[in-house]
């Protein structure tokens, strides 16, 4: 109890849960996989969050350039080069707020990469939002306090798997626990009553969702859904079944585990069939909606639509705080960058659409947070001048927000100025720029939404005691409509 603080609702929750008793639920028996309970709360109070994480380090500063002729778009072209995007070919957006650039100005004139107009469209109509220059930071570091060696930095600044994990977890060494396995411990009240592990990815095993110690595990599933065995059927099936059931307590520690193992994915798989029967009875075309967005055949396309599938289908998987992992490959862009760049953000725009549009037929949208973002940014001048050029790992990105409970049309935090070997600029020219936010306070906020009081965020996010109130409106990260103060 002493990482619990109970709440009057908490309280009116338990007491309901106990007036009305429980019910045991046979994960097998797919008629009778829901309470009473969990009807009355999955309606009342069911929020999902989808971390969509962009692996390599997402060149953001094209994904979201300014326009204009003022000063920052002449930086932007004066750093960028040959890798700059013609300000014409921007997909305009309009921020409902004058954007804080560093250095105390503003400028509100920006654009999404032209193979986002769709991603340009939902900010427009206020579904999406920018997060601008998030990092990993340990504590509040500047240019000054970088070159005098007077902050701690992240451990293994500019390295793919170091940054991954940190991005996906704290700042710091030893490695202890993901955030999104250690918030679904701290809400687990919400998922009492879950059938399958609240913590769900479609893209294998990951540091986001590793909890901090309890039995708490995800559970895997593959881009269209569950996986199952293959060619176990007539003779095999009888054999292997008849050799799982032989187990018993007497048998080697291992056998047991197994056999575990073996039964908990198998209950499992009939559970996320359960949830796709049930998001095929909502009348949703999910197949129809995919593929007029452009989405149906990529990767990230897919898992989103099972995710789409399996948050329709939560009366059968019981949670109410369900956590979903999904992984983009491909943004570690050293060459051809605006070429393949531009690739990766056509599935990317076309994904979200369809994922958008899926979550607002089935009435989902405004109770599913997507967080999307990256390990790192990447610098802003180019590696080279040849048609091979790309860019360098660098620090600060944009990120990216999406669901109905978002203040939308937004710019968050505070921009960089883009000036090169000043300012933001941590390093001789190159334009890798010192965050302006910490992935710590953008993990703060989407906790606080989902069910986290503030009192409590330092036991999920150790560090963010190192860095000014989050929840103050200087800050300039009202990210919700809504915020839970205790």
């Amino acid at each position: 109890m002493n990482d619990k603080v109970l709440t009057r609702r908490k309280f009116l929750k338990g007491t309901y849960k106990a007036s009305i008793g429980a019910t045991a639920v046979n994960a097998l028996g797919l008629s009778s996989l829901l309470t009473a309970t969990n009807t009355l709360a999955a309606e009342q109070d069911y929020k999902a969050l989808v971390f969509i994480f962009l692996a390599g380090g997402n060149d953001s500063f094209n994904m979201v350039a300014p326009k204009g002729n003022g000063s920052l778009r002449t930086s932007y072209e004066n750093g960028r080069r040959n890798a700059a995007i013609d300000a014409n070919q921007l997909n305009a957006i309009t921020p409902k707020s004058n954007v804080k650039i560093f250095g105390d100005i503003t400028y509100n004139e920006f654009g999404l990469h032209p193979a986002c107009a769709d991603m340009a469209d939902m900010f427009n109509n206020e579904e999406m939002s920018i997060v601008c220059n998030v990092g990993n930071l340990y504590e509040p570091t500047t240019r000054w306090k970088l070159l005098n060696d007077k902050v701690t930095l992240p451990p293994q600044l500019y390295s793919h798997s170091d940054q991954q994990l940190q991005f996906q977890s704290q700042p710091e060494i030893p490695f202890r626990f993901g955030w999104g396995g250690r918030l679904a411990e701290m809400i687990d009240d919400y998922n009492s009553n879950g059938n399958v592990s609240p913590l769900i990815s479609v893209s294998g095993l990951n540091s986001f969702q590793v909890s901090s110690g309890t039995d708490l595990s995800a559970y895997v599933m593959g881009y269209d859904g569950a996986v199952k065995l293959n060619g176990v059927t007539n003779e095999r099936k009888t054999l292997l079944e008849s050799s799982i059931d032989s187990i018993d307590a007497s048998s080697h520690l291992m056998m047991q585990k197994y056999r575990d193992v073996f039964s908990s994915a198998k209950r499992s798989e009939a559970i996320v069939t359960s949830a796709f029967t049930e998001a095929a009875q909502t009348g949703v075309d999910y197949d129809a909606i995919f593929t007029a967005a452009g989405a149906s055949d990529s990767k990230i396309g897919r898992q989103l639509k099972t995710i789409a599938k399996m948050i329709a289908g939560r009366n059968s998987t019981g949670n109410n705080r369900p956590i979903y992992f999904v992984e983009m490959n491909g943004f570690d862009t050293h060459k051809k960058l605006l070429t393949n760049h531009a690739n990766l953000m056509t599935d990317l725009n076309a994904a979200l659409k369809a994922f958008k549009d899926v979550l607002v037929a089935q009435g989902d949208f405004d109770k599913t947070l997507s967080f999307v973002g990256s390990e790192f940014g990447r610098t802003l001048t180019p590696n080279g001048t040849d048609a091979e050029f790309g860019t360098d790992h660098a620090w600060g990105g944009h990120a990216l927000l999406m669901g109905g409970m978002i203040n939308g049309g937004q710019m968050f935090g505070t921009h960089p100025d883009l000036k090169l070997e000043q300012g933001l600029d941590a390093s001789s020219g190159r334009g890798r720029w010192i965050p302006t936010t910490s992935t710590s306070q953008c993990v703060a906020k989407i906790a606080n939404w989902f069910g986290v009081s503030q009192e409590q965020l330092p036991l999920l996010i150790p560090t963010i005691s190192n860095f000014p109130d989050t929840f103050n409106a200087s800050s300039n990260l009202d990210f919700f409509k809504q915020e839970i103060n205790s």
